[in-house]
């Protein structure tokens, strides 16, 4: 089963807000509590003094999106709530490639309907995911209720299950990359509702005996296309007693994937010398680091920047969303001081997208909602940097 449904049935309540930073990151400043009061600046330190920190505001803290930004269709800060078949996991791609624009295509995992259950059923809130559904939004944010399947599972080597899309235009095509039960697959279309798949995942599990991964089948899939052609996958690897890691590999034509490195690209981070699992600075992604979502981006002096959304998970279960950068393409990652989203949410947020837009980004993550049957059902909610961004008005 994809690793991001895996959790559905154990999500927790997220971390506490302000771990302490790791030795190599500077403290995020005090002004930006004063922003925004879920979670600390997440800054990076400055390489040669000439960046001025990496990344920049647009990157993070978020703050969740308001009515106002919303507009009537959605209920803020859910940009999706579906508790009949369960869309969540959401990967959002420019229309037509350019960002000021806002028209988007959202694609979700969803469970269509219960294995034998009558046509009429809703699924279980806590079902695997079986389909890949779209739902447009004309503003970027606000998904229209009508939803078009794109896909479900059917390949031998899904084993029943499709999640964790992470879609990305790719020379006039959507090239959609997804989890199944024996790796990570890739299906192409040239407009977005129409995919074709690859018959074997692209990338599969290594032999157990075959580097750090220990034979765990990669999971939720997180794609970039660089500006040489070539493509960059983040992915997730998990670990014993839960403690997953992230994953790297690389691809000069998106479909033959190389991994990179000889260990994880993010591990969980590591306890304060003087530390406990249970302490007020342990790290709120110390016990594992799940679902990357790659974005490129540029510094103020025009160096190309590699930012990785992740959710976090701390030694007591609670989760919060964080991002770590590198400036270029390649290179260790480095982790923000704190989260940048989620830190004092009971929501065990997870799943992260994140949207670029002039002036402001779009998070989108997966969180807990209501209830149905006893259980909770996942919604997909949205967050916007800077905190004192003006969207443009939600209309349509």
């Amino acid at each position: 089963m994809p690793s991001r449904e895996r959790r559905d049935a154990r999500q927790q309540a997220p971390g506490r807000p302000g771990p302490r930073a790791p030795l190599l990151l500077v403290r995020p400043l005090a002004l930006c509590a004063a922003l925004w009061p879920l979670a600390s600046c997440a800054t990076l330190p400055s390489e040669g003094g000439d960046e001025g920190g990496l990344p920049n505001a647009g990157a993070g803290p978020f703050r969740e999106i308001a009515q106002a930004e919303l507009g009537s269709s959605r209920v803020a800060p859910h940009v999706m709530n579906d508790d009949e078949r369960l869309a969540r996991d959401a990967s959002v791609v420019d229309l037509d490639g350019d960002p000021s624009t806002l028209a988007a295509a959202g694609f979700f995992a969803a469970t269509l309907r219960a294995e034998g259950a009558p046509d009429d059923a809703p699924p279980e809130p806590l079902a695997p995911p079986d389909s890949i559904v779209r739902h447009d939004a004309e503003n970027g944010r606000a998904f229209a209720r009508r939803s078009t399947t794109v896909f479900a599972s059917e390949l031998a080597w899904e084993g029943g299950a499709v999640a964790a899309p992470s879609a990305l235009l790719v020379d006039g095509e959507i090239w959609l990359y997804y989890a199944a039960a024996g790796g990570i697959g890739l299906a192409r279309s040239a407009d977005g509702i129409a995919f074709a798949r690859e018959p074997a995942p692209v990338l599969a599990p290594l032999p157990p005996g075959e580097g750090w991964e220990r034979g765990a089948v990669p999971a939720s899939p997180g794609v970039v296309r660089l500006p040489d052609g070539s493509f960059r996958m983040f992915y997730e690897v998990a670990g014993d007693a839960g403690a997953s890691s992230i994953g790297e590999a690389r691809s000069a034509d998106g479909l033959a994937w190389e991994r990179v490195g000889s260990g994880p690209a993010l591990a969980p981070a590591s306890l304060p010398d003087d530390g406990a699992p249970e302490a007020d600075d342990a790290p709120f992604d110390g016990a594992a680091v799940l679902d990357p979502a790659p974005l490129l981006a540029v510094s103020a002096t025009g160096r190309p920047i590699l930012r990785v959304y992740y959710a976090g998970r701390d030694r007591a279960g609670r989760s919060a969303i964080g991002m770590a950068a590198r400036s270029g393409h390649d290179g260790p990652l480095q982790r923000a001081a704190a989260p940048v989203y989620g830190a004092s949410s009971a929501l065990a947020p997870r799943a992260p997208w994140v949207t670029a837009h002039p002036g402001f980004s779009l998070l989108f993550v997966t969180q807990a909602a209501g209830t149905r049957d006893g259980q909770r059902y996942p919604v997909v909610a949205a967050g916007v940097a800077p905190a004192d961004a003006a969207l443009p008005p939600p209309a349509p």
